[in-house]
């Protein structure tokens, strides 16, 4: 019985690790894109005074 529920714990910390880093993939990404974003508006700003 104890090793069971062991092994379950164990799967449920995989699945969290994985969604934890799935999510800080999605914010890094979604935050270089913002910043790519950024630059953009900034360079087009300087060129179209």
């Amino acid at each position: 019985m104890g090793s069971r529920t062991s092994t379950v714990s164990r799967k449920n910390a995989t699945v969290i690790n994985f969604a934890r880093s799935h999510a800080q993939i999605r914010v890094s990404i979604s935050f270089s894109y913002t910043v790519s974003e950024i630059q953009n508006t900034g360079h087009s700003r300087h060129i179209s005074p």
